[in-house]
């Protein structure tokens, strides 16, 4: 059952962060730098809707993990068949943060994702329970018609962390 995933990933990182399983998202206005809505402000719970979804919050996550958690977003989002939607948000304190994020783009494979970035001090990181403790490297929460129905904290871009991802979408994009 995926909340069983859910609730394990969670566990196992040690962490608590990001909105609960049965938990809705609410709006907000990340800056999008690539992607669909790049340019502009845009909410991503606003702009599409019930459509099933993904966010991943990275608050000091290493790049690698971040492009490969992003590239394996993409592939989804192509083969959906429910217009899955996928978003990274970097939570931002500095010009420096902006620039990491920046990087990150430049290195997805595709721009069918929005990659976007947030300021840590902005009231959706509150809203959205996320964690910025240094030890939370990310949150990544799946929803649909706005309801969480998992959550990954400090999701590893390795083959267990995205078989587990990937369950999680499959339960959304069904």
């Amino acid at each position: 059952m995926i909340t069983t995933l859910a609730i394990a990933a969670a566990a196992f990182s040690g962490a608590n962060s990001g909105l609960a399983v049965g938990e809705m998202v609410t709006p907000f206005h990340p800056n999008h730098i690539f992607g669909p809505n790049k340019g502009t402000n845009a909410c991503p719970p606003c702009t599409y809707g019930n459509r099933p979804a993904v966010q991943v919050w990275v608050n000091e996550d290493d790049s690698k993990n971040v492009v490969a958690i992003a590239n394996d977003l993409s592939d989804k989002v192509k083969a959906s068949k429910h217009e899955l939607k996928a978003f990274v948000i970097q939570m931002t304190c500095c010009q420096e943060c902006v620039d990491s994020i920046t990087a990150v783009a430049k290195q997805v494979k595709a721009d069918n994702i929005g990659i976007a970035h947030i300021a840590q001090t902005d009231s959706a990181v509150k809203n959205y329970k996320i964690n910025t403790d240094s030890e939370v490297k990310n949150t990544v929460i799946v929803y649909k018609d706005k309801k969480v129905v998992a959550k990954f904290v400090n999701l590893k871009a390795d083959k267990k962390g995205l078989d587990e991802l990937n369950a999680a979408i499959a339960k959304v994009d069904n």
